[in-house]
């Protein structure tokens, strides 16, 4: 008898992810834009990072993940200005 984590993926978890994929498409194009983010783009990658390494992402949930990182990849983080002296 095999064990059954080799399929630990349901409806459930995959209808959890389809909703933080929502989330992120909603969010990170503004964040992209934005001069002035609420959160780095830094954590915006991470998230996407965590989706993609949960190893159970349907082909298309695949391509959105990818999709993101590109948006985020294309956005430059500012740096901080220096005081001037």
């Amino acid at each position: 008898m095999e064990p059954r984590d080799l399929f630990p993926v349901g409806a459930y978890e995959l209808r959890l992810t389809d909703i933080d994929l929502a989330h992120l498409r909603a969010v990170v194009p503004c964040e992209v834009k934005n001069p002035r983010r609420v959160l780095p783009l830094a954590y915006w990658r991470w998230r996407v990072s965590q989706l993609l390494a949960s190893k159970h992402l349907m082909p298309a949930q695949l391509t959105i993940a990818h999709a993101l990182l590109d948006q985020i990849d294309a956005g430059v983080e500012s740096a901080p200005l220096a005081k001037a002296s």
